[in-house]
């Protein structure tokens, strides 16, 4: 009788324990799961940036190349259409460039939206560079004019750089 009286007692310890444990574990268990998603929404926001400012140098390039045939005459039958068509899809790139910009202003850290910060203005000076026209005057698809491809490899080094803070603040 005295075993099956200790055995209850030392169950009913076991479950007192056992909740006790689980209450004062719980709040923890919170903080980390909220923690992990903080951390997902950041690292889906960044890629997202990623993905826009990459998308958007393209269509700036794209646009550039489509200017420059138009100023030497060469310009074929698609390529208003074409351009219409980057022009399009540059401005939907740079606006999901804001909205995830925006998005990483709210929530922080300062360190990355100082870094999409820097990235922002790389992508406006490299728009600026747009109508640019080949410094020899002569159209050749293979280089870009001096202005739009050092604005376009500042624009990479500030993807890269962003890039490299944001998986600081990711992973």
């Amino acid at each position: 009788m005295l075993t099956a009286l200790g055995a209850a007692v030392i169950a009913a310890v076991a479950s007192l324990v056992g909740v006790t444990l689980g209450a004062l574990l719980e709040p923890l268990k919170l903080n980390a799961a909220r923690r992990a998603k903080l951390r997902q929404d950041r690292a889906d926001r960044c890629a997202g940036l990623i993905e826009a400012a990459t998308r958007a140098r393209k269509h700036i390039v794209d646009i550039n190349v489509i200017h420059r045939r138009r100023q030497l005459h060469e310009e074929a039958e698609t390529d208003a259409q074409r351009e219409i068509e980057f022009d399009d899809a540059y401005y939907t790139a740079r606006t999901e460039m804001r909205a995830f910009y925006g998005l990483l202003v709210m929530s922080g850290p300062d360190e990355l939206v100082e870094q999409a910060n820097v990235l922002r203005r790389k992508e406006m000076e490299l728009h600026h560079t747009r109508w640019e026209l080949d410094d020899d005057g002569k159209f050749d698809r293979r280089f870009l004019p001096t202005p739009v491809r050092e604005a376009s490899a500042a624009f990479d080094r500030a993807i890269e750089e962003f890039a490299l803070v944001a998986r600081k603040h990711t992973s």
